[in-house]
């Protein structure tokens, strides 16, 4: 995967990379909360838990980063890097 692409990539998850990791932006909140509510229809607890905080917890916030980040690292490893 090329910058270009894994750039593309980044923003298609909604991720920001900074210095600290990854940060994630108000569209890749909203893309991981439609992923948590499939996980959820499929019987996660963790899915469920984490969709009934409010919409402004941190918690709420970093799970739903983490969701982003194994989306965008599934992408990069089948990219074939």
């Amino acid at each position: 995967m090329n910058p270009e692409a894994r750039q593309e990539a980044l923003s298609r998850h909604g991720l920001v990379e900074t210095e600290d990791g990854f940060e994630l932006t108000l569209a890749g909140f909203q893309r991981a909360s439609k992923r948590a509510a499939g996980l959820r229809k499929e019987g996660d607890p963790e899915a469920t838990q984490m969709l009934s905080l409010s919409p402004d917890d941190p918690l709420r916030w970093e799970y739903c980063r983490c969701i982003a980040i194994e989306a965008f690292s599934s992408e990069v490893y089948h990219s074939g890097i």
